[in-house]
């Protein structure tokens, strides 16, 4: 599974870049407000629905009438999805100048509206697939759905010069995406998906409703959180609609790097709220809060690491590969990289109270985050453009991350002041990639022979994991952390 996570992030980084290069930076703003419709408007049209499936695949599966659950789930969500992509053909203007900031042909509405479809098919199967705990296959599923994309993408652009083929090649690769899905399920025992007709509407809906509209309302806001700096830009910056496509084009390519931080912290979430829900289930709270703290300190030693490495490389992209083409972007890679981390964490730690069921508690935090976030880019956007834009959204994240940690605290998962001031560190990324390497190290010697960040039994859970995958690759070590 990490080998196919990394992989399929090494060719979603390429296939990025190569659209930086063969596109203009206003071409590149046009793809990216069309992906910001896809993700913000899949959840929003099924309802947060099959966003339960983690929560309570396993709770339906016990109780023998799993089918019933998940095909009234894709019902439902069948209807809202439909009923969005007919709204989006029936009134082209008006979705038209939401999506693009302009007016666009019948044709790229058509392209929009079935991308929509596809895209929603491979996230509703991929979150089937995990929360059924078929790891290796939801993964796989992303590879192919990434590596098709990259190929036919690439291919389709070198062939028209054009940024609206990505919507037909996106298209496609959704739908291949969903093969290795539909083979695991069935090969795994897809005899259980079969509707018994045991389970009364009531008592399903009655249960997972609440769930779902707090997960609903979340991903929501989750997503306007994070898309809110794209449509501020087109819409607010100074110098009209051409010259906000192209800051646009220029925060699209400077958070390539940082967004792989957040798709990988997402595919974390999707695997470790299945098994955190096992262990609710099974009442075992304190193996919950021991976890969630290893999480949170490995992902934030990771990911500060991950971005210095990006940071170190980002004249290599940059000048090199793209030619200084998105100087802009280069200048906010820095705090995106660290705003991406700090969204990371936050998303793993709300992993927990969405255990708990109290996702109303992510979603006022997340809403109070986003109105720092909106209320703070109008004005920065005004006064230092594409870095104001991302500084809002920094100081936003540290906003949610601050909250989220003290709501997981007050619900009973205390992971300490520690971990917390731990997540804090990526803030050295401001500094530059020397200071950060510098504070990644004294990190490292801190965790390795100290109490203060991992006790002896996380650094020996650690090995235990570890250790054995590295043998397997030749690289056989006693310990991952040097001797006092």
């Amino acid at each position: 599974m990490l080998l196919l996570n990394v992989v399929q992030r090494l060719i979603g980084l390429g296939r990025n870049f190569g659209f930086c290069q063969f596109l203009s930076d206003v071409e590149l703003g046009h793809w990216a407000l069309a992906n910001s419709f896809f993700v913000i408007a899949v959840p929003l049209a099924v309802l947060g629905l099959p966003g339960s499936f983690g929560k309570y695949v396993e709770h339906f599966r016990a109780r023998g009438c799993l089918g019933d659950y998940v095909w009234r789930v894709m019902f439902v969500s069948a209807i809202g999805i439909g009923t969005l992509a007919t709204a989006l053909l029936c009134f082209p203007n008006q979705f038209a100048w939401t999506i693009y900031g302009e007016l666009a042909t019948i044709k790229i509405i058509v392209w929009t509206a079935i991308a929509l479809l596809t895209a929603t098919g491979f996230n509703i199967s991929y979150e089937l697939v995990v929360a059924l705990r078929l790891v290796r296959a939801g993964s796989m599923m992303q590879f192919v759905q990434s590596a098709g994309f990259a190929v036919i993408g690439m291919a389709g652009i070198g062939y028209t010069r054009s940024w609206e083929i990505l919507l037909p090649s996106f298209s496609l690769a959704c739908i291949l995406g969903w093969i290795p899905g539909i083979v695991a399920v069935l090969q795994s025992g897809g005899s259980e998906l079969k509707p018994s007709h045991t389970l009364s509407h009531r008592s399903m809906w009655s249960r997972i409703l609440p769930f779902a509209a707090a997960l609903w309302l979340t991903n929501l806001l989750t997503n306007a959180f994070e898309l809110v700096d794209r449509y501020m830009l087109l819409h607010f910056c100074i110098g009209g609609e051409e010259m906000g496509q192209s800051l646009v084009g220029q925060f699209y390519c400077g958070r390539i790097v940082p967004n792989l931080l957040i798709s990988l912290a997402l595919t974390l979430c999707g695997i470790l709220l299945p098994y955190l829900s096992a262990d609710w289930e099974a009442k075992k709270e304190a193996s919950i809060q021991q976890r969630m703290r290893q999480v949170l300190a490995i992902v934030s030693v990771a990911f500060l690491g991950l971005s210095i490495l990006s940071l170190i490389a980002s004249p290599l992209l940059f000048d090199w590969i793209l030619r200084g083409r998105y100087s802009e972007a280069e200048s906010i890679m820095g705090i995106a990289l660290a705003q991406c981390t700090w969204s990371s964490l936050a998303m793993i730690a709300s992993t927990y109270l969405l255990c708990a069921e109290k996702g109303k508690q992510v979603s006022l935090i997340l809403a109070f985050g986003l109105v720092i976030n909106l209320t703070l880019n109008i004005p920065l956007i005004q006064l230092l453009g594409l870095y104001g834009s991302i500084l809002a959204t920094w100081t936003a994240n540290y906003v949610v991350l601050s909250l989220t940690f003290w709501r997981i605290g007050r619900e009973g998962c205390r992971v300490g002041w520690s971990i917390y001031l731990l997540c804090l560190t990526p803030s050295l990324l401001l500094l530059g990639p020397i200071p950060a390497a510098i504070g990644l190290a004294i990190l490292f010697v801190i965790a390795s022979r100290t109490e203060w960040l991992l006790t002896d039994q996380d650094r020996k859970e650690i090995d235990e994991l570890v250790l054995p995958k590295l043998s397997r690759f030749g690289l056989r070590m006693n310990s991952l952390w040097p001797i006092a």
